[in-house]
């Protein structure tokens, strides 16, 4: 099924989830204390906005905060692993 409909036009509650998932990814990078936490929610809220109303197009909001997101938790895995090693 070909998603026809513009994002924009989410109805509710559901037109939050891609902007707030960008806006949860960029804060996860200067917040080093909750950074991770802030990352997942913005997966959490970018996947969720991709999933539902399959009808509607892809926020790019949406898949911009989710990759952001992935991106931080990329790196907060690589220094979780880098300093278990010990450098």
């Amino acid at each position: 099924m070909m998603r026809q409909l513009p994002a924009k036009d989410r109805p509710g509650k559901d037109a939050w989830l891609g902007p707030i998932s960008l806006c949860l990814a960029l804060l996860s990078w200067p917040i080093p204390a909750g950074g991770t936490v802030l990352a997942v929610g913005a997966v959490a809220c970018g996947v969720l906005s991709m999933a539902t109303k399959t009808e509607y197009r892809l926020d790019w909001t949406a898949v911009t905060g989710t990759s952001v997101a992935v991106l931080q938790l990329l790196l907060s895995l690589m220094l979780l692993v880098m300093d278990a090693r010990g450098h």
